[in-house]
């Protein structure tokens, strides 16, 4: 039995370090791998557990996991932040990002309920900056983007549309207007401030065209920082793939081609998601001043994307906060795929998920200082 033990946790440890490998290693290069950082959590706690064991039973084979769990520390601090006792104080300026799911605009029973409960949210907060993904505004029900500018406060805005979309609305109300030309529509990504803007830019994705990143010059009391507002590429599920999952859970057989259909998909996001964070990266180096990324990255910390793009910054999450920190709101979700990232000259004051389901992610506010 100490001998399948054995073989089992050598499996495990393979497993471990090849998911923390997989962070230097291009998905185009190799994607398979990409996919163990999603199982990054469960063996973690598997290979604890082996330890737990060879301790118990005084067997040096514990030596093996001891080693693996240290040689993958900075993985297991990004995924799970031990900061249990850290001070957090509201202090300096408020940030909050958050993927709004385009204020629930497809959800026709009670979207503008929801969009309401959105709106009070962030009024609730009141961020000096608010960096939102998945954003979406027309000229007629839906005037978002006139909202928060004019009666929200936040008089300096930058939107970048990534998609004037061309599709006819699913709302008879809406489909009328679309239809007679007086619905405008627009997607993308925005940044809104109550500081002064003073520059913008837009990181334009060659491989998607509806993901982007931005980027604003803001002032803020005299000192001035770039802030990157970006929304890496998502796998796209349809209702069949979710199906498909769905009975999986229930310990259901789902044929080949529907996993293939799926594993297809989760490979090209990885693929994009690589190039761009890699454009973003770039885009990051070259500039000298002090800079902030956030934004919904759509993967995980143990990931070719978070690797690259925390290069060289500080991940507010890890500074301040503790536990798994998941962004994607699912009851059963540990997965922390929004993030808040920032030059090392900045301090980080606070770290806060706002665990409301209002969208399939949750809000995230961090206040900072110089």
């Amino acid at each position: 039995m100490r001998s399948l033990f054995k073989i089992l946790n050598l499996l495990a440890l393979a497993v471990l370090l090849l998911s923390c490998a997989a962070t230097f290693i291009a998905p185009q290069q190799a994607w398979q791998l990409s996919f163990l950082g999603f199982a990054f959590p469960v063996v973690l706690v598997i290979n604890f557990l082996f330890l737990l064991l060879w301790i118990l039973k005084r067997d040096a084979f514990g030596l093996l996991p001891l080693f693996a769990l240290l040689l993958s520390w900075n993985f297991v601090e990004s995924t799970f932040a031990l900061h249990f006792r850290e001070k957090q104080t509201d202090a300096g300026y408020k940030l909050m990002t958050w993927n709004v799911k385009n204020f629930d605009l497809y959800n026709w029973n009670r979207n503008e309920q929801t969009r309401e409960q959105m709106m009070a949210l962030i009024a609730r907060q009141q961020p000096d900056v608010l960096c939102l993904q998945e954003f979406y505004t027309n000229n007629q029900l839906f005037k978002n983007l006139e909202y928060l500018r004019d009666t929200m406060g936040y008089r300096y805005v930058y939107f970048s549309p990534a998609v004037d979309l061309k599709k006819t609305p699913k709302n008879k109300v809406q489909q009328s207007l679309w239809q007679s030309g007086e619905l405008h529509q627009q997607w993308g990504v925005a940044t809104f401030s109550k500081f002064p803007i003073t520059h913008t830019g837009t990181i334009d994705f060659e491989n998607s065209l509806t993901n982007e990143c931005i980027f604003t010059d803001i002032e803020l009391g005299g000192k001035s920082i770039r802030l990157y507002n970006v929304h890496f590429q998502s796998i796209h599920l349809g209702y069949e793939d979710y199906a498909t999952l769905d009975s999986l859970k229930e310990n259901q057989t789902a044929t080949w081609k529907s996993l293939k259909s799926i594993l297809r998909k989760m490979k090209q996001a990885y693929t994009k998601r690589a190039q761009q964070a890699m454009a973003v990266s770039e885009h990051m180096n070259a500039f000298d001043g002090e800079k902030v990324l956030c934004g919904d990255f759509n993967d995980v910390p143990v990931s070719y994307t978070y690797k690259t793009t925390a290069a060289h910054l500080k991940d507010a999450f890890i500074e301040k906060s503790s536990g798994f920190g998941a962004t994607y709101a699912n009851r059963f979700s540990i997965f922390r795929i929004d993030y808040t990232l920032f030059d090392e000259r900045i301090r980080i004051n606070s770290y806060r998920t706002i665990r409301q389901e209002l969208s399939d992610h949750y809000p995230v506010c961090v206040t900072f200082s110089f």
